[in-house]
């Protein structure tokens, strides 16, 4: 995809060349990280659960008190004059940053499109690696512009020549990734961290829904890294990645370090549902 995808950013429903989208180093929102955010798919011209992805918005806001611009039908209608700006393009990747009010600014909802690259078929076919990195993020279930962790835990993973950093709090136990959602399979149940715990993706809820078609039980309880020779599988999600084998942390294999039929069960549901939602199957490469 070409940088014709940023040319402009909607900024409370105002279209403005992309480099006019700035705030202030003198205000809160830098310093403070006062703002939330949402990453949102596009994908042969559908945009994946917008309106799931809205709610976790305002969720998120109300929840470190920040007023938004424009109540969520009004940050729909912008999504989709966005795109109409930039030419309707097929595949790409929404971010949406809400900050609060600063000096004499109002609150502020900015909106750009980014290219979007998934997970080659390998990846999917092989499962990737990653990193365990001591931290947790201040506020768990808000998606909140406070990243500091997680970019850290990133950079980790990238030293090590892995594809993602799971954060470990200080009691010992995997909480998240640092852009996605960690799950194990431990003797066929698939378990996940508490809610209070994690921050609750929307490809998490779309998960938990098809585990309870295919029959998997769930258990959402806290996840010691020391008892990870436990786990038979693991698998990662989020908005790019769908639902993506994990089968190495540390270096060490995840099982039998391939991925399991539990996350391949699921791949398999996710990826005929976002067929049936979006028209297209996912990928560029597969």
């Amino acid at each position: 995809m070409s940088s014709v995808l940023t040319r402009f950013v909607s900024c409370n429903g105002e279209l403005i060349p992309s480099q006019a989208a700035t705030v202030s180093v003198l205000g809160s929102t830098l310093y403070g990280a006062f703002g939330v955010y949402e990453s949102i798919q596009l994908w042969n011209g559908c945009v994946f659960h917008l309106d799931d992805h809205l709610a976790r918005l305002l969720s998120s806001a109300c929840a470190i008190d920040l007023p938004l611009f424009g109540d969520l039908a009004a940050h729909r209608h912008w999504v989709y004059d966005l795109i109409r700006a930039e030419g309707n393009p097929p595949n790409a990747t929404i971010r949406l940053f809400s900050v609060g009010p600063e000096l004499d600014a109002p609150p502020r909802s900015f909106i750009w499109l980014e290219p979007l690259r998934p997970p080659s078929a390998q990846m999917y076919r092989e499962g990737v690696g990653a990193v365990s990195y001591r931290g947790e993020r201040a506020l768990p279930t808000v998606k909140s512009l406070n990243t500091l962790v997680n970019t850290l835990a990133r950079h980790a993973a990238q030293a090590a020549g892995e594809h993602e950093g799971l954060l470990v709090d200080f009691a010992g136990n995997v909480r998240e990734g640092a852009s996605s959602t960690f799950y194990a399979v431990q003797e066929g149940a698939l378990l996940i961290p508490p809610p209070e715990d994690i921050l609750e993706g929307v490809t998490l809820q779309i998960v938990l829904d098809l585990a309870a078609e295919a029959g998997t039980p769930v258990r959402r309880v806290r996840l010691p890294l020391a008892e990870r020779d436990k786990w038979n599988e693991a698998f990662l999600t989020s908005t790019s990645r769908h639902v993506l084998p994990l089968v190495r942390l540390d270096g060490a294999a995840i099982g039998d370090g391939a991925p399991g039929p539990v996350t391949g069960e699921l791949w398999r549901r996710f990826e005929g549902y976002f067929e049936r939602v979006v028209g297209r199957r996912y990928g560029l490469s597969q």
